[in-house]
């Protein structure tokens, strides 16, 4: 199996997904990408009633922007690659601490029937798995279609989801701790107060 990999990684070479650049075996991110990107924290603005903070890994620009419209709108399933890199070296998972659940944050049925896959499950699920976390596909259902987030003001944003959501029906969430993950700049949003 080495001597394969081995053959595979000279003949298809790992190449950085913000630039192209071939990289070393096993590498990923060129350090020049990474650094343009990489940018973990947690919004100070993210503390709310229900919220105990939303955590980003990265700002929404550059080659990390390019990645996940490739992924979103340009069909490159292949870009999914560029994302588990990140996690694995994100520094605050023990600040979020426990959660019970892991939700993505849904698409309308319309995007969905277009694209064919929610871009949040491929950017997360097979890294929360691999880390043994529930992984709750469609644990929230998007009740309409709301207008596009990015072409919003920030109040604007927080108006157009008001009523957007409702938790899936089948799903218990009593006495849960539930991590909510979004594609835009990698966000990590928990919920304070667990659900009573």
């Amino acid at each position: 199996m080495g001597l394969i990999k081995d053959l595979l990684d000279v003949i298809y070479p790992s190449t950085c997904p913000g630039c192209g650049k071939v990289m070393e075996p096993g590498g990923l991110w060129c350090k020049e990408c990474i650094k343009n990107v990489w940018d973990p924290r947690l919004i100070n603005s993210s503390f709310t009633e229900h919220l105990s903070g939303c955590y980003t890994l990265c700002r929404y620009e550059g080659t990390l922007r390019d990645c996940i419209i490739s992924l979103k709108y340009g069909g490159k399933k292949e870009k999914v690659r560029a994302f588990p890199p990140l996690l694995d070296r994100f520094p605050f998972w023990d600040r979020i601490g426990t959660f019970d659940m892991v939700i993505p944050v849904p698409l309308s049925k319309a995007k969905m029937t277009k694209r064919g896959y929610n871009q949040v499950d491929l950017m997360f699920e097979i890294w929360m798995k691999g880390h043994y976390k529930n992984y709750v596909r469609n644990g929230l259902v998007r009740i309409r279609s709301g207008e596009t987030q990015s072409l919003l003001s920030r109040v604007e944003r927080f108006e157009n989801i008001k009523g957007l959501f409702h938790i899936r029906k089948d799903l218990s969430l009593a006495g849960k701790t539930i991590l909510l993950v979004e594609q835009r700049c990698l966000g990590l949003i928990q919920f304070k107060e667990r659900y009573a």
